[in-house]
């Protein structure tokens, strides 16, 4: 009975410590760093933070440095392993076992929906280091180092700064609406009878000349949750932006993959299943409640069919169409000075990514205030 006291004022006193800690950085972007690289990028609610004077960060940054994460449901469990040991952290009682069976009090935290692990005691326990760096723009940069590392941290943090600033010029980027959006009566890409201005956006040029116009402004909707961890990779490589729409049935069946995404930024949408003979906004609802049970919110994103039915949800919902003819990757780059949804899974994305840098696509977030032509 003593223990069990213990163990919820320990509770109680993380809990409050929470709530009276902001989280670190100079913005919503923190960065995870393995050596002398970085290749995570942490946005939102799944940015580090400090309480009691450790630094927690999401559990999924783990297997950066080759540390599995598995997050069970039906035992509301995180557990960490490589090759050498075992880290379980109970969800429901708190506290963490090795494996050895000794308990340590520390615990996992969960925070807007997202899991966290405390860094350098989860990391340390299989070897790994772990400092916590606050780069010249104020952003943190938490740092894993195997021993393979070349510099040190005060030369790391200093050589990463041109790449930190590019990251954070590439979200903001994806943040911000065009400053010239397309207008919807000068999108159409035919030949115009008419000459057109210089430098307006959502218009064609005459074939005559040889100014193409604007680059397309592709957002990127990546669909089928089987393949979509080959997507991540493949947009994580080029630090590009997507939205990922899932089914009710895929959220059930890769909550682990869910979190993966917006740990690593992107945003999470929903879409039905063509087999799916429920009404739509029965299936969405749905779709809505599972992603709430593995993140712990909602969204409004949606991703469905062109129909009457889809258009008379766009007052609960903020609706994309997904048309029966699918726009290609070359068509989309072909439609300079427009905005256009690219719909793909991995089998078209590597390609379709080629065709559009090589058109030097612009790539933006696709959010509930996209206007698209």
């Amino acid at each position: 009975m003593r223990k069990r006291l213990l163990h919820l004022l320990l509770c109680a006193a993380l809990v409050l410590s929470l709530l009276a800690v902001p989280t670190a950085g100079a913005s919503n972007l923190a960065f995870v760093a393995v050596n002398d690289t970085i290749p995570l990028t942490l946005s939102g609610g799944e940015l580090p933070f400090y309480a009691n004077g450790v630094c927690y960060v999401p559990y999924t940054v783990f297997s950066s440095v080759d540390i599995y994460p598995v997050y069970s449901a039906s035992a509301n469990t995180v557990t960490l392993t490589d090759r050498t040991g075992r880290l379980v952290f109970d969800l429901s009682g708190g506290g963490v076992i090795d494996e050895n069976n000794t308990a340590q009090p520390l615990g996992a935290v969960l925070r807007n929906g997202v899991i966290f692990l405390p860094a350098a005691y989860s990391a340390g326990h299989f070897g790994v280091q772990c400092s916590v760096l606050t780069s010249a723009g104020g952003y943190t940069v938490v740092r894993f180092t195997t021993g393979s590392q070349v510099y040190d941290d005060s030369l790391f943090i200093t050589k990463a700064e041109n790449l930190i600033a590019y990251r954070v010029e590439q979200y903001e980027s994806t943040q911000s609406k065009p400053e010239q959006p397309s207008q919807p009566e000068t999108s159409t890409p035919t030949t115009p009878t008419t000459p057109q201005q210089p430098n307006q956006p959502g218009t064609t040029t005459d074939p005559e000349d040889p100014e193409e116009g604007e680059p397309v402004t592709v957002h990127l909707a990546i669909t089928d949750g089987d393949t979509m961890a080959e997507s991540l990779a493949l947009l994580q490589a080029e630090t590009l932006p997507a939205v990922f729409f899932f089914t009710e049935q895929e959220l059930l069946e890769q909550p682990d993959l869910v979190r993966q995404l917006t740990v690593s930024g992107y945003s999470i949408g929903l879409t039905v299943d063509n087999r799916d003979d429920r009404p739509l906004e029965e299936a969405l609802r749905a779709a809505n409640n599972a992603l709430d049970a593995v993140l712990g919110r909602k969204t409004l994103l949606c991703l469905l069919p062109d129909t009457a039915e889809a258009a008379a949800l766009e007052d609960r919902y903020c609706v994309y169409y997904r048309p029966s003819a699918r726009l290609t990757a070359t068509a989309a780059a072909k439609s300079h000075g427009e905005s256009v949804l690219l719909i793909c899974d991995s089998t078209q994305l590597s390609a379709g990514l080629t065709i559009l840098e090589e058109a030097e696509a612009k790539f933006a977030q696709l959010t509930e205030t996209t206007e698209l032509s």
